[in-house]
């Protein structure tokens, strides 16, 4: 198993390589989630909902099991992320089995996912600063938090509307997500 050798030397225990490949996997499925929704404009409420559902569980439970098995974090980051990539995925498994809801209620479990898995993105920057890609994970999360935040506050948008806000945010994260991961990659080279 191939380590990170500048997380050993500041101070962190070493971090295994396969985390980044699980990051890489986040970001290609929230890019093609979102890049979906863009190509299928007039999707129904169910495909969004499944869609966006999936994408939930999958980030929330990834999420929580890396800063579950990555060592290195702070107590504190490591029990406010789990606990929020846990409830990320909770709400994504909520959202596909009721995919058949309101628009509106669809719109505010979504969100409310993605303020959680924002926050979680934010506490694992700042829980690992010496990490590489710090900049992007903390964008990629107020990005998502902030996606949310409109959502939640204009929670009566059309479908349309949460469709575009959505597959903005996904794309935006996705690409970061990748950008994380492959610094993550080359690091471990180094």
């Amino acid at each position: 198993m191939t380590v990170h050798q500048d997380s050993a030397v500041l101070g962190y225990p070493a971090i295994p390589e396969h985390r980044d490949w699980l990051r890489l996997t986040v970001g290609v499925f929230a890019l093609m989630v979102g890049v979906a929704a863009f190509a299928w404009p007039d999707a129904t409420v169910r495909v969004i909902g499944f869609l966006f559902g999936l994408n939930l569980v999958l980030t929330g439970s990834i999420h929580a099991v890396l800063l579950l098995f990555v060592p290195g974090y702070p107590m504190l980051f490591r029990v406010l992320g789990i606990t929020f990539g846990v409830l990320t995925a909770l709400v994504g498994i909520l959202c596909l089995r009721n995919i058949t809801a309101s628009l509106a209620l669809l719109l505010v479990i979504v969100a409310i996912g993605w303020l959680l898995d924002g926050l979680v993105q934010i506490f694992m920057a700042i829980g690992r600063s010496a990490e590489g890609a710090r900049g992007w994970r903390i964008t990629s999360g107020v990005i998502m938090v902030l996606g949310a935040v409109a959502v939640l506050v204009w929670p009566h948008i059309g479908l349309a509307t949460f469709v575009f806000v959505g597959a903005t945010i996904l794309v935006f994260v996705g690409i970061a997500q990748v950008v994380i991961a492959i610094a993550g990659m080359r690091a471990a080279r180094a």
